[in-house]
Formats: C-alpha cells, sequence, structure tokens
C-alpha cells in the first residue's frame, strides 16, 4: 500500500539535498541540533549533573562533535548517552560532512576543468574549436618566437597567451595538446574553455571581443563534408560580427579556414571586420599541381611553410632603401634572399615578387625576405652595395611538359579545385583519371557542382579501390607521368584516412619495384604524427594540416603573409622552379652560391637554392635552401638550382 506522507516527505528531503551543498549542510546542521536537543533532553532526565537544559544540550553537542569527551563523563545512563551520541558524531557530524565537502570539492573542479569560466584577458590569441589543425596551429605560435614578439609589441601584450574555445574541453584534450608541445608546454600560456562559438555566452568564455587575433579552423572530418563545415563558418563569422556591433565594438581581426575557394567572398560579406581567409582546398590543390608539373618541390613547401630550423617567409620594412634598385641589394643580406616586396597602390597591398629589371624601391615598400630567422634579414651596409646584372625573363621552349598524365587515386573534395588549378597552367594539357571506389555517379556530380569546363585538362573517371591488389593491377601504371594518392576526407578520423593512403603506397610501391623510370608518386597525409614514417625514403609527401595550421598561425601573427602565400603558390605569377643546372651555364664548375646567384639573376630569377643529384632519400630531398654564400658545388649535368622565376 503507498505511503503518501512518507513518500511526500522523500520527495521533498530530496528537492531540497538537490539544491547544492550549502543545503546538505543546512540539513546536516539541523540534524545536528536535533541530536544535541533529544539526546541533551535524556541525559538532564537520567542524570542530575546539569542544572538546566542549556548544560544537557551543550553536553550533547560537545560529545556529538568531540569524542575526546567520553571519559569525563560519570553513572552507567549518562555513559550509555554518551556512548550513543559519539557514534552518531562519527556517522553525522564527520562522515556526511566530509561527504558533502569532498563531493562539493570534486563537483567546483570539475565545473573548473570543464573550462564554464570566462576568463579576463586582453591581446591574446584565441582558437575557435578543437581540430586536428588545433594542436598544430598551438606550436606554430608558441614556437615563432621572433614573430610573435613583435606581435606582443603591436598589441600591447607582456606575454603570447592562447585561449582555445573546444566545444568539449576535457583533459584528454590538455593531455594530447602537451604531449604535442612537449618541453614548450606551459600551464600559465594555454587556457581552455568550453563552449561552441555559435552562441555569444559561450564567446564570452574566452573574452573574444578583447583578443588581439582569432584563428578558426575548419570543422574537419565533418558530416556533410566541406558544405557542411562551410556553412558552420559562416555562421559563426555572422554571429560574431552581430554580438560585437550589438556591443558597439569593431569585430576583432579573425583568420578563417574556409573549405571551398567559391565561398571566400561570402564568408568576407558575413564579418565587419578585418578578415583573412585561407582556403583549404584551394591552397592544397595549389601546392599539389605545382608539385606535379615540378616534382620535389614538397621538400621546399616542407621546410617553408613548417616550423623547424629551415627558412621560412619573412617581411620587414627597410625604409632606407628608398630609391635603391631591388638588385643591387642581394650582397647586403648575405643570410637572406629577397623575394620582392609588398607595396601599397591605392589603399591596398600588392605583392610583388621576383621584381623586374631596375625595379626601385619606395620608401612604404615592405620587402619579402627568405630567411631562417628574423635577424637574418638586418642588412650588412659594410659589403659591397654593386648589383648583378639584371635581365628579361625568356620563356625557353621545352621546359615543360607539352602533355602530362595524371592518375589520382581516391577521392576528396580538393579534387574540382585541382583541375581547375591545373587548367589554368596555359602552356600545358593534362589527362587526369580519377580512379576510386566511389561510385562515378556521385564522383560526376559533385564535378558537376563546381561548373568545370577544362580547356586543358582531359578527365577520364575509374572505378575500383586501390587498396585491393586485383583492381590497382588492372591500372597501367607505367603509362602515367605521376601518381597522387589523395587523403580521404569521408572517413571518419585522418588516422584511418592515413591508413588508407599509407597502404595504397605500399601497394603501388610493390607494383612499380621493378620498374625503370617508374612515375613520380606524391602523398597526401592528414596526420603529422605520420610524415615520420617516411623521413628517411625519397617519396614526397605533402602534409595538409601541417602546411594549414603554419599559414592560419602566421597569417595570424602577420596578415600581410596571405598576400604572398596567395602570390607564392598560385599559377601564373611568382612560382618555384627546380632548373637544370645547364640552363645557366653552371656544368663542370666550381662556384660559390654568391656566383650562382649572379648566374640566375642574368636570367631574370631569384636563385633560391641547389639541389645536388642522388640525395633525393635525405630528408630534405637534396635541397638545400638559402646556403651560406660560400659554400662551393661542382655541378654535374643532373644538378639542378631552386629558383623563382615568373611563369610563363
Amino acid at each position: 500500500m503507498i505511503d503518501p506522507v512518507r513518500y511526500r516527505f522523500q520527495f521533498y528531503l530530496e528537492r531540497f539535498l538537490l539544491r547544492g551543498a550549502h543545503y546538505r549542510l543546512l540539513f546536516i546542521a539541523a540534524l545536528i541540533g536535533l541530536v544535541s536537543i533529544v539526546f541533551g533532553g535524556a541525559a538532564r532526565y537520567f542524570s542530575s549533573d546539569f542544572a538546566t537544559s542549556g548544560e544537557a544540550f551543550l553536553w550533547a553537542f560537545l560529545r556529538l562533535t568531540d569524542p575526546g569527551y567520553l571519559g569525563d563523563d560519570r553513572g552507567l545512563s549518562l555513559r550509555i548517552i554518551s556512548t550513543i551520541v559519539t557514534i552518531l558524531g562519527y556517522v553525522i557530524f564527520m562522515g556526511s560532512l566530509i561527504a558533502i565537502m569532498t563531493q562539493w570539492l570534486n563537483a567546483t573542479i570539475s565545473r573548473l576543468e570543464a573550462g564554464l569560466t570566462p576568463i579576463s584577458m586582453r591581446g591574446h590569441v584565441v582558437i575557435l574549436g578543437w581540430t586536428s589543425l588545433t594542436p598544430s596551429i598551438v606550436r606554430e605560435l608558441v614556437q615563432s618566437e621572433s614573430r610573435v614578439r613583435r606581435f606582443l609589441e603591436r598589441t600591447g601584450s607582456r606575454r603570447l597567451r592562447i585561449a582555445i574555445l573546444s566545444e568539449s574541453a576535457s583533459p584528454e584534450q590538455r593531455h594530447e595538446l602537451e604531449l604535442h608541445l612537449g618541453k614548450e608546454w606551459d600551464e600559465r600560456q594555454i587556457i581552455f574553455r568550453s563552449g561552441t562559438p555559435l552562441r555569444n555566452e559561450h564567446l564570452i568564455r574566452v573574452d573574444y571581443l578583447h583578443a588581439a587575433a582569432i584563428i578558426m579552423p575548419g570543422h574537419d572530418f565533418a558530416p556533410g563534408g566541406s558544405d557542411t563545415a562551410d556553412m558552420r563558418t559562416v555562421k559563426i563569422l555572422m554571429a560574431i560580427a552581430n554580438h560585437a556591433r550589438h556591443q558597439g565594438v569593431e569585430p576583432p581581426y579573425l583568420v578563417t579556414e574556409v573549405c571551398d575557394a567559391r565561398k571566400v567572398e561570402v564568408a568576407k560579406a558575413a564579418y565587419s571586420g578585418h578578415l583573412e581567409t585561407v582556403s583549404s582546398d584551394a591552397t592544397i590543390s595549389l601546392l599539389v599541381a605545382q608539385n606535379i608539373r615540378h616534382p620535389l618541390l614538397s621538400y621546399i613547401y616542407t621546410e617553408l611553410l613548417s616550423h623547424s630550423n629551415g627558412n621560412e617567409i619573412r617581411i620587414r620594412r627597410l625604409p632606407e632603401f628608398n630609391n635603391h634598385m631591388a638588385e643591387n641589394l642581394t650582397k647586403l643580406f648575405p643570410k637572406a634572399i629577397l623575394l620582392g616586396v609588398l607595396r601599397e597602390e591605392g589603399g591596398t597591398l600588392t605583392t610583388i615578387l621576383n621584381p623586374p629589371a631596375c625595379f626601385v624601391l619606395q620608401e612604404s615598400d615592405r620587402l619579402v625576405f627568405m630567411a631562417c630567422n628574423h635577424e637574418d634579414t638586418n642588412p650588412d651596409l659594410t659589403r659591397d652595395s654593386t648589383g648583378f646584372p639584371r635581365y628579361k625573363y625568356k620563356h625557353s621552349s621545352g621546359e615543360t611538359h607539352t602533355l602530362r598524365r595524371i592518375l589520382l587515386l581516391g577521392w576528396n573534395d580538393m579534387i574540382p579545385a585541382l583541375i581547375h588549378e591545373l587548367d589554368n597552367y596555359k602552356n600545358e594539357t593534362f589527362e587526369v583519371d580519377i580512379f576510386s571506389s566511389l561510385a562515378a555517379e556521385k564522383r560526376q556530380e559533385k564535378l558537376d557542382r563546381f561548373a568545370l569546363n577544362p580547356e586543358k585538362v582531359k578527365m577520364k573517371l575509374l572505378d575500383g579501390d586501390y587498396t585491393v591488389t586485383s583492381d590497382l593491377e588492372r591500372i597501367d601504371v607505367m603509362t602515367y607521368d605521376n601518381i597522387v594518392i589523395l587523403g580521404c576526407d569521408w572517413l571518419p578520423s585522418p588516422e584511418e584516412a592515413d591508413a588508407r593512403t599509407i597502404l595504397g603506397f605500399m601497394m603501388l610501391r610493390n607494383l612499380l619495384a621493378d620498374k625503370t623510370d617508374p612515375p613520380k608518386v606524391l602523398m597526401e597525409l592528414l596526420d603529422p604524427e605520420n610524415h615520420s614514417l617516411f623521413t628517411n625514403s625519397h617519396e614526397e609527401v605533402i602534409l595538409s594540416p601541417l602546411i594549414l595550421s603554419h599559414i592560419l598561425a602566421h597569417v595570424a601573427l602577420m596578415p600581410e603573409l596571405n598576400l604572398v602565400f596567395k602570390e607564392l603558390f598560385s599559377s601564373g605569377g611568382a612560382e618555384i622552379y627546380l632548373r637544370p643546372c645547364s640552363r645557366y651555364d653552371l656544368v663542370a664548375k666550381s662556384l660559390n652560391f654568391l656566383e650562382i646567384q649572379k648566374q640566375v639573376s642574368r636570367h631574370g630569377e631569384i636563385a633560391l637554392g641547389v639541389r645536388v643529384h642522388g640525395k633525393e632519400s635525405q630528408p630534405d630531398g637534396g635541397i638545400e635552401l638559402n646556403p651560406s654564400r660560400n659554400k662551393h658545388w661542382d655541378f654535374s649535368e643532373n644538378d639542378e638550382i631552386v629558383v623563382l622565376t615568373t611563369y610563363g
């Protein structure tokens, strides 16, 4: 039979206790008071030691809270009551109180670890979202000491502080980042907060309105692919701009990844503040296209677009060289190579790389260098300022393939952008076969959505799975000039995607093991940890997350870099080539790099480094960028010079 009184009491007691730790403490206090009154009254009834009820109540309370009084009692009745009260004291006062305080402390720590408390900062960097790029972005920010130092000077901050807004900030993510950074991990420098950037109250947790820069990587491996990721990005941009407008402030400087280059203008329209966009499909497709046309360029990209002991793109103002010709500065920078300038024209910056002969610098120009660190871009004014002769570049016939056959293994959303990029090269034609287990109808549907109508690229869709031996053997791989294994972004994680890519590569390598002059193979990896598997081999690898994280991090620190990256890694304009030494009449000569620079300058190009034949298996592919000016080489027919030139 149901007892309504008991159930009602239990219900109200439950609601009372669940209201928080202070209500539980209040309940225990009431229980202690009740025990003190009941047993104090009993003690006064059975003993004549108490003159008043208050003394009896105090006696019971002291026995309840401190068992050390137990030996002071006299009489059997009083000692029995005292013993009962003391036992209740262990249970109620000590046990329950400790349990409540422990539970409250655990709940408080869990709430703090969950990152729900808003921070209060100025001049910090905010990263919106935890993706496969986030650890690499943080590492790039932490390791770029000289660039961070200048960034802090501009923002008026004393030290770099990074706030990460993750939808489920957890100790696991913190531990993963700690492992990723190693000895560079600093608990005081990096703060996690839970939440989604789609909600203003969650954005407040990272104090986004006072941030010096916000970095928003794309949502990788999202259901629905790049379309869903870009829709989310545009919505977040609108939300941040709207929240800032309601606060009456300018939206903070923001760098975001956009998966589909066609949505860049939509993203810019959605954000009213300073916005820099990095199109992931366009960027990676540009690098893949250039590496197809010029094998071994992946080693150069890895050095320029990842933080290491190698070279990076540097930008600085040197107004003292106003009215100087660019080619006259070559000898003044013994540890850096001048690539060109950023020039302001009509309120906008224009990138001029590999400037023409007799190019005169202006006071407001920002010089673009390739150097290991910022200090290497300091001019040595004690050196000879006499420049090298520089002539107009002339395109030589036969230096590019008129027709190149390419085999793409796998499918991802970058392929339409890659086809579009290849079609932009005016002097070249391509035959591209796409071999994938994804149904040809679906692939054709995705290609049709991009309204591709290539004139210089002929496509063919082949059905099959490149991880199945019989399927791969059906293809005559020796008829291709290049084979590209693409990362499968339709798999659940980058680890699974790379496992498939590596399996396909191993099968392809076995297939080509006994072949003479096999096609060039390029792999796209989506997990930077897997790059170590190929550091001692001559296979070329493009690490998409590492490249994108470098660009996002460094554009956040220096917005002008985005213009340089877009110019350097796009079709047309300035490009990096590997030219045979015979082109510059360097074969069978012992020359230092300063003399190489002089010879290359005569052809209207800029020498960036040297590639020695036979060293492809080294981690750098045998390529040495920005070498010592006094180092000598004895060049053979197979050696090459890395140059910055102008396409066409």
